[in-house]
C-alpha cells in the first residue's frame, strides 16, 4: 500500500501515533488538500485542521479529491466536522465525535476547538476541548460521582469559557463557583478524563487500512469556481489541472 496522507496534530501527538503506511502531515489549512489534486492519493485521513488565524480547508477541496478517486476519511476534530457535512457526498466519517455531529447531538465547531503547542513541541494540547469534557462528565455520572442534572450544569459552565482559556485551572475555578463540587471531587473527575479525540483518530487510522473500504455514495465532481482557481494559483499550481467546469 502506498503512503496515506494523514493531516494530524494535537488529536494524536507523535508519541501516540501507530506504525503504518502513513505520511504524517501537519493540521490542514486551505490549499493543503487542493495541492494533492494533481496526483490524488488512493486514500487520506483528515483529523486536525486550522480554522482561526488562517482559512480552514475548503469543502470543495475534499469534493474535488473524492471526485478524482481518493477515499477521504475524517474524524476527531476538523475531520469530524467536514465528514458530517460531506457524508452525503462521499466522505467517510469515523468515531463518536463524527456520529454526534452527524446526528445533530453536537452542532458548534467550538466543541472540538483547542490551542496547542507547535510541531517542535509535539503538538501538545494547551486547552481542553468541550467535547472531551462532555465525555468525561458522562464517565463521572456512570461512576456515580455526580448526578446527571449536575453534569449538565457543569458542562454548560465549562463551555462558556472561551476555548483558548479552557484549561483545568479555569474549569476548576468555574466549577467551584457553582458550589456543586469541591476540589477533591474535581480531582476524582479528572482521573476519568476521556481522550475522545485521540480515540477517534486511532479508529480512523485503523479504518483507512481496510482493504475493502468504500465511500458511502459515489462522489460527483464539484463545480470549479473562480475561488478554486485563485487558490490553485496561490499554491503555484496550474489552474488548468482543475478542469473546465
Amino acid at each position: 500500500m502506498t503512503l496515506i496522507p494523514v493531516f494530524c496534530g494535537p488529536s494524536l501527538p507523535p508519541e501516540a501515533r501507530p506504525r503504518g503506511p502513513f505520511d504524517w502531515r501537519p493540521p490542514a489549512r486551505a490549499g493543503d488538500l487542493l495541492a494533492l489534486a494533481a496526483a490524488p492519493p488512493d486514500r487520506l485521513c483528515l483529523i486536525d485542521g486550522y480554522f482561526d488565524w488562517c482559512p480552514a480547508p475548503w469543502h470543495k477541496e475534499l469534493l474535488l479529491l473524492m471526485a478524482r478517486g481518493t477515499i477521504v476519511l475524517g474524524a476527531s476534530s476538523m475531520g469530524a466536522l467536514r465528514a458530517a457535512e460531506l457524508h452525503a457526498y462521499g466522505m467517510i466519517g469515523v468515531g463518536a465525535i463524527f456520529r454526534a455531529y452527524r446526528t445533530g447531538r453536537l452542532s458548534g465547531d467550538d466543541e472540538v476547538a483547542l490551542i496547542h503547542a507547535p510541531a517542535e513541541l509535539g503538538w501538545a494540547p494547551l486547552s481542553l476541548p468541550s467535547v472531551e469534557l462532555r465525555a468525561t462528565l458522562v464517565a463521572a455520572c456512570r461512576a456515580g460521582l455526580i448526578r446527571a442534572e449536575h453534569a449538565r450544569t457543569l458542562r454548560e459552565r465549562a463551555r462558556r469559557i472561551h476555548y483558548e482559556d479552557r484549561d483545568w485551572p479555569a474549569v476548576e475555578r468555574a466549577w467551584l463557583e457553582l458550589g456543586i463540587l469541591d476540589r477533591a471531587a474535581i480531582a476524582l473527575i479528572r482521573t476519568l478524563y476521556v481522550p475522545l479525540k485521540r480515540q477517534d483518530a486511532l479508529a480512523c487510522l485503523e479504518t483507512v487500512l481496510d482493504p475493502v473500504l468504500q465511500p458511502p455514495v459515489r462522489p460527483t465532481r464539484p463545480p470549479v469556481t473562480c475561488f478554486m482557481r485563485d487558490l490553485a494559483g496561490e499554491l503555484g499550481l496550474d489552474p488548468a489541472m482543475l478542469g473546465s467546469r
